[in-house]
């Protein structure tokens, strides 16, 4: 009978001796795993081959397909690397001006074995979605855009996370914003609507302020010309009219472009009533007597 002169081990097409010990009696190897996931591989594990040569020349393989040995040369090998969750937009402490806004969001895995996209875990708000919620690919990455409605004005937040085949978790992806939907608050006190001066200037004054503390008042204009803005948001300027029908128009705009409109109609009438036609009953008469006169009033502005 011919003594077993040497064995080795085959793994991912690299050949790996194995040395005798006579103390065991067995022939004993060291693989290296290598980095790289078995996850893609058919069913997700990396095969052994075993070979073993005798004196005379003979070879025995055993291949992974062993019905006694196909559990242990069989090998799941897990990559370590964490994948990567990203929310695009929203940033971090924006300030948006609708309760409705798309949440953008990328999903990368830089390890091999693939995303887990059943693990996917994302949350507005603290309340977990999953309706509406498509992801595409986009080159080597997961892409999603979710529209977010009636979101509160103030503070929301968004989250992401996500787990590979092997079981590395991703980092939570956190955003925080606010949302402010409130127009400018806008009060013109002067001049009142509807206002029938006989004088061509008239002052547009009142006040204004953003909606919400969270935006700020950017311009305050009056006929398209922006006027200063004093403290506690007073304003006041004083403007020229024409004869006849005039319209006012003070827009209060904050930094997102939300706009307040206030609106006020001014007639201008400069023109006195024309005095004509007078005729006197009789212009003697007896002391304690009555004067009787006749005369035609006509203001121009009516013509």
């Amino acid at each position: 009978m011919s003594e077993i002169t040497r064995a080795y081990a085959k793994y991912k097409g690299q050949q790996y001796n194995a040395s005798y010990s006579s103390e065991t009696q067995k022939w004993s190897v060291d693989i290296p795993s290598g980095s790289e996931s078995s996850y893609s591989e058919s069913n997700h594990t990396y095969p052994i081959e075993l070979h073993a040569f005798d004196a005379a020349g003979n070879e025995t393989i055993m291949y992974a397909t062993d019905d006694t040995y196909s559990d242990q040369l069989n090998i799941r090998v897990l990559e370590k690397t964490k994948p990567t969750a990203t929310i695009v937009s929203p940033t971090q402490d924006s300030v948006l001006g609708s309760a409705t806004q798309d949440i953008k969001m990328e999903l990368s895995d830089a390890g091999g074995s693939g995303l887990n996209m059943a693990s996917v875990v994302f949350k507005v708000n603290n309340a977990q979605v999953t309706q509406g919620v498509s992801w595409s690919d986009s080159g080597s990455k997961k892409v999603c855009t979710y529209r977010a409605t009636n979101l509160s004005d103030g503070s929301n937040s968004v989250s992401l996370q996500v787990t590979d085949n092997d079981g590395n978790v991703s980092d939570i992806a956190t955003v925080s914003f606010v949302i402010s939907t409130q127009a400018p608050t806008l009060n013109v006190t002067t001049p009142t609507d509807n206002l029938l001066t006989n004088s061509n200037k008239v002052t547009v004054s009142g006040t204004a302020a953003a909606g919400s503390d969270a935006v700020t008042l950017a311009e305050v204009t009056i006929n398209s010309e922006k006027v200063s803005v004093g403290e506690g948001g007073a304003f006041s300027k004083e403007i020229t009219l024409n004869e006849g029908a005039n319209t006012i128009t003070v827009i209060a705009k904050d930094n997102l472009g939300k706009t307040t409109t206030v609106t006020r109609r001014v007639t201008v009438d400069t023109k006195a009533p024309v005095i004509s036609d007078v005729e006197a009953e009789a212009t003697t008469v007896n002391a304690n007597s009555t004067i009787h006169l006749t005369f035609k009033v006509v203001d121009p502005a009516d013509e």
